[in-house]
Parts: structure tokens; sequence; C-alpha cells
């Protein structure tokens, strides 16, 4: 391991990382539909560190599988704990590398977690980042059939950042679809901007997969995206992250588009 890496490894076992929750909302109505669960680094010296501070780490295999079960954990946890407390839960998305994904053990490994707090496979959502790997990881029934059997929803995370073809949608193994924020900038503001991302939500929303934009920060962009009665989203317009789950609005103080 080098110096970061053998950092990480190390906070992870004194308990430096948190996770945050952030609610993801029906468009037409603002009521919660997902929660994702986001890690922070809560550094003794530099404060909270986002993930981009940290994530390089991962391509140490531990690390990698370290900190996947440390999410996947505190995940469960958090619903189990809403569950009996009477709250409402519903999926909970969580950020997985591939490799992790492809090893073996893993999908085992996943449900000895949610049978630990009693919690259904079918309320994890797991999210790969697109990239070469993820893809062609997405498009091998053989591995994600252990996945599937196991009842746990599949989502590929940050579409549009250039490594999946359209084309390749047709192929991949997904329950859901999120929509990187950079495929909507300059919407709804710029005809031409705003005329590439009708067409890619229109055309995800004929494939039977559930869609969520990300970074949804103004009501401009929300009402836009109200045409799309199916779709979801995600963003400070509607909740920041916080530390507890139970702190997720359930129903955002809702201004009607």
């Amino acid at each position: 391991m080098n110096q970061l890496e053998q950092r990480v490894s190390d906070g992870l076992l004194a308990g430096e990382f948190r996770l945050a929750f952030q609610g993801i909302y029906d468009v037409q109505t603002g009521k919660l539909a997902r929660v994702e669960a986001l890690i922070r680094w809560m550094h003794p010296d530099y404060g909270m560190l986002l993930p981009d501070a940290f994530l390089v780490a991962l391509d140490h295999p531990l690390v990698a599988l370290q900190l996947t079960y440390h999410v996947i954990d505190g995940a469960c946890r958090a619903v189990a704990h809403a569950q009996r407390q009477g709250q409402q839960v519903c999926p909970i998305a969580v950020n997985v590398p591939p490799r992790v994904v492809a090893d073996e053990h893993f999908p085992s490994t996943v449900m000895q977690i949610a049978r630990l707090h009693g919690v259904e496979p079918e309320l994890l959502e797991l999210e790969l980042v697109e990239t070469e790997d993820s893809t062609r990881l997405l498009a091998a029934p053989p591995l994600t059939k252990p996945l599937r059997e196991a009842g746990m929803r599949l989502a590929i995370d940050d579409f549009g950042t250039g490594y999946s073809s359209l084309a390749l949608l047709s192929t991949i193994d997904v329950d859901t679809v999120k929509v990187a924020r950079e495929m909507l900038d300059g919407v709804p503001d710029c005809p031409r901007a705003s005329a590439v991302a009708s067409g890619v939500l229109s055309m995800l929303e004929k494939l039977n997969v559930a869609v969520v934009v990300e970074g949804v920060e103004t009501r401009a962009l929300a009402r836009w995206l109200a045409q799309w009665p199916k779709v979801l989203a995600q963003g400070f317009f509607y909740a920041r992250p916080t530390f507890e789950y139970a702190d997720v609005p359930i129903q955002e103080r809702y201004v009607a588009l």
C-alpha cells in the first residue's frame, strides 16, 4: 500500500469515515423515492473530506473492499434503525467499484451484511460509476446473475460522462440509469442543450429503467424535468445531504413547479 491507501485503511479502522444520506425525489410531487448513501472522511487534521480527496486509494483491492463493505454495512444499519423506529424506508443506493462487484465473494458478503441487520436485499441498489470496466461487467449476465438472484438492484452512475455508448444501453443489465449533471449543463436556457437532454431522457424512458438526474439545484431545471413523469431527481433544490438517515426529508417543503 502507498501512504494514502494505508491512511484510508487506518482511518476506517479508527472510525473516521461516516455516511451522509441524500434523498432522491419524484419530480412530479417532490416526495422521497430513494436515498443515496455518501461517504465522508472526518479527517482529524483536515476536517471533512469529500470522496474526490481519497477515491484514488480504491485502486488498492483491499482498500476498495474495506471501504465498500463499510458503506454497505452503514447503509443497512441506518435502514434497520429507521425500520425499528417505524420510519418509512425506501431503496438505498450505494456506490460500488466494478472490481468489488466482480469479486466472487461479493454477493454472499452483501447478503450476510443485509441479514445481520434484518434488511431485505431488495432495498439495496448498487451503483457502478460509468467506466469501461463497469459497462463491460453490466453487459455480462453471468457476472450479474448472483446479484440478481440475491434480489439486489443495479444502477449505472454518472451516465453520459463518456464511457457508455448509446448502443450499449440495449445490453447492460441495470434497473436505474443516473444521468450525470454534465448532460444537462445549459438546460433549460440553451435550446441545443435542452434538445440533447430531451432526446436522452425520452430514450431512457422507453428502456423501462428508472431514471435519476443528478445535481438538480434550481427550480428552473426541476420544472423542465417535470415533462418526464417517471424521472427522479437528486440535488440541492430538493435536499442537501444529512448525516442522519432519519433527517432525510420524506417530503421537502415543496413549492409547486
